[in-house]
């Protein structure tokens, strides 16, 4: 919507430029005052923009880490402004210099007064770009900013771009992940310290974690363990050099509530489901110890990643957090796992062509990881000697990788095909431990069958429904196409149309309420897993549709396999 109507406003100024010439002949005549009259009308815009209260305003630096994403639009006054992350929406700078990081993502138009603008290769601007070097004259009055008379001289003095050290401290208290059955809500509480400079970002962060799950009166009790499962930790400190090819350095000391699978669903996804509808479709252990990594980015799409950590892993039992609806059923079990130490080696590379997670661009991701762990002093589960071999007692090394294709390649205006390969299992001979097997199976990432329909756990009588393979192998395609609505008439674009001034919309309805229709998605799964020694299982295949408004979905599919019945699934996140 943005693009279209920079393309409209384009083309006008062009007609309107192409009319006053036609009316000359070969003098151009400027008036005096005219300059000045136009920087005054864009300086009542950008107040006007700054003081919406659906803008986020930040006054001073502000620094949109890689992985950070403002959702709508920001407006800062005399910053600095670094953009290593994601804007989703306008971007307006009053008297602060610009910088937009390689990898760094504007989606909307982007509006520089009184600064200066240092863009990287690799930097991208969905809308159109428009820079002023003289100062804006305005004051914050309060929490609104207002224009003031500009100075008696008309000439400014040249400004000097400086990249002072600059420091932030603030106190963190807010949800250290997300509400699931051994945690409840986890809340975390501490304090952060930011420095940089041009060239060198630093970071130290604490808190603690309060698992809400736990009773008041086991908190604090004697027992080490109990204690140990309400109360957590972490503290973490990272220090990065380079504006463009990136390092790096940094460690943490820890104690968290670690998933044994990152998917199915979406994190957030996790937590409604769990407060909701009593479902909580991840499986968590306790994980404690110390750990030093390193990151590397040589390009602006190419990110490589090293780890080594010692820990020590627990089993966690499930707790009765609230839920609203379905309170009167039983949790599922949380499986127990391999508890002992183990020392963690862990490799990855990532290549990442999109643009943005949600756009219709075409792109590649590509993510491929190794780890090898050393165990020592362990405490196996008991398991049947067809799913594993038991562990050695005193120490074992296990290996395992992962292989993540996805491939996005846009049709036409509004469509996108999407393919996906995946591949995750063990690389060594001696077994993995139960924390790190695998699963498939509904309502992610094959929601045409049921939960851990493919999970090589046949031969254990475990509710939990725990998650056994030492492979899986899983592909998926889908097509993403619009259904526009024709709201108005074109011609209803082609005219001005009339601005709120001086006070401007209480919403911002643009952000917030326009909506130009849903998209249909079709989709295909298609996945297996087997245990290490065995051959490839056979591939189990579902077939499905979805309409989504925005990021919100809902999603029917069928298993290729009699006797399965027909799915439904929502979801507020994209499946890949």
């Amino acid at each position: 919507m943005l693009a279209s109507r920079t393309l409209v406003v384009g083309a006008l100024l062009c007609t309107s430029l192409q009319s006053s010439l036609a009316g000359q002949d070969t003098v151009v005549v400027v008036r005096p005052g005219q300059v000045r009259a136009r920087i005054s009308r864009i300086e009542q815009w950008a107040v006007d923009f700054f003081n919406r209260p659906a803008t986020t305003r930040v006054v001073g630096a502000l620094t949109v880490d890689r992985g950070s994403r403002y959702t709508g639009n920001v407006a800062v006054l005399n910053g600095p402004l670094v953009v290593d992350g994601v804007i989703e929406g306008d971007l307006v700078a009053i008297n602060a210099d610009v910088e937009l990081r390689s990898g760094g993502e504007i989606a909307g138009d982007v509006l520089v007064l009184g600064g200066r603008l240092l863009d990287e290769e690799g930097a991208y601007v969905g809308g159109g770009l428009r820079r002023y070097s003289e100062p804006a004259n305005v004051r914050l009055l309060g929490d609104r900013l207002a224009v003031v008379a500009p100075p008696a001289r008309e000439r400014q003095p040249p400004r000097r771009v400086r990249y002072p050290v600059r420091s932030r401290f603030s106190l963190l208290l807010d949800p250290g992940g997300t509400y699931n059955r051994v945690e409840g809500l986890p809340l975390r509480f501490g304090a952060k310290l930011d420095w940089w400079s041009r060239d060198v970002q630093a970071r130290i962060r604490g808190y603690g974690v309060f698992r809400t799950a736990g009773e008041l009166d086991e908190i604090f009790s004697e027992g080490h363990e109990v204690s140990r499962e309400n109360i957590g930790y972490n503290i973490d400190a990272s220090i990065r050099f380079g504006r463009t090819r990136n390092l790096t350095l940094g460690g943490r000391y820890f104690d968290v509530v670690t998933p044994t699978q990152d998917w199915p669903l979406q994190l957030n996804e996790i937590g409604w489901a769990t407060f909701l509808w009593h479902r909580d479709y991840r499986d968590y252990f306790l994980q404690r110890g110390l750990a030093g990594f390193v990151t590397i980015e040589p390009a602006a799409s190419v990110r490589l990643s090293g780890e080594v950590a010692q820990v020590e892993e627990h089993s966690i039992a499930s707790r009765d957090p609230w839920t609203l609806f379905r309170r009167d059923e039983e949790w599922r079990a949380n499986p127990a796992i391999d508890e002992g130490d183990f020392t963690l080696i862990s490799a990855m590379a990532e290549f990442d062509s999109r643009r943005l997670y949600r756009s219709r661009h075409s792109g590649a991701f590509l993510r491929i990881r190794w780890e090898r762990g050393i165990g020592a002093d362990v405490l196996p589960r008991s398991l049947p000697p067809s799913v594993r071999e038991p562990l050695p007692l005193q120490s074992y090394t296990w290996d395992r990788g992962l292989l993540d294709i996805r491939l996005y390649q846009r049709i036409d205006w509004g469509g996108q095909l999407r393919l996906r390969g995946f591949w995750a299992g063990t690389l060594g001979r001696d077994p993995l431990p139960v924390q790190r097997r695998y699963s498939l199976g509904g309502p992610d990432p094959m929601n045409g069958y049921s939960f851990r329909t493919i999970a090589c756990n046949e031969a254990v009588i475990d509710s939990s429904l725990p998650g056994l393979c030492d492979h899986v192998l899983l592909f998926q395609a889908e097509y993403r196409g619009d259904v526009g609505f024709d709201w108005f008439e074109d011609e209803f674009w082609m005219q001005p149309q009339p601005q709120p001034h001086p006070e401007p919309d209480f919403w911002d309805w643009d952000g917030w309420f326009w909506f130009d229709g849903p998209t249909v998605v079709l989709f295909s799964n298609a996945g297996t897993g087997w245990l290490d020694g065995d051959d490839v299982g056979a591939l189990k295949f579902d077939i499905g549709a979805g309409i989504e408004f925005g990021a919100a979905g809902i999603y029917v599919a069928k298993a290729l396999q009699q006797g399965e019945p027909v799915r439904w699934t929502l979801r507020i996140e994209r499946r890949f």
